[in-house]
């Protein structure tokens, strides 16, 4: 009952997950590129699920392209 007073509003925040299991937020910095960071306070924040999927899928997309060329050394899941 008190959700329905409230009208609670919910955010979904991207998470990055390394190759041991440890898991680090991502915020996104002036030239709107993303960073890990330990904040999850300044993560960044995204209102819709779908969209959050859809940004999560096409992250993980570039993170295998760039760990396939050895642009990156570990690989990241979103």
């Amino acid at each position: 009952m008190a959700n329905e007073v409230v009208n609670k509003k919910e955010n979904y925040i991207l998470v990055q997950v390394d190759e041991k299991g440890v898991e680090t937020a991502l915020s996104i910095d002036y030239r709107g590129q993303f960073f890990p960071s330990v904040n999850t306070s300044s993560a960044y924040k995204v209102v819709e699920k779908d969209k959050a999927d859809k940004l999560a899928s096409r992250l993980n997309a570039l993170n295998e392209l760039n760990h396939e060329f050895g642009i990156v050394q570990e690989l990241m899941t979103i």
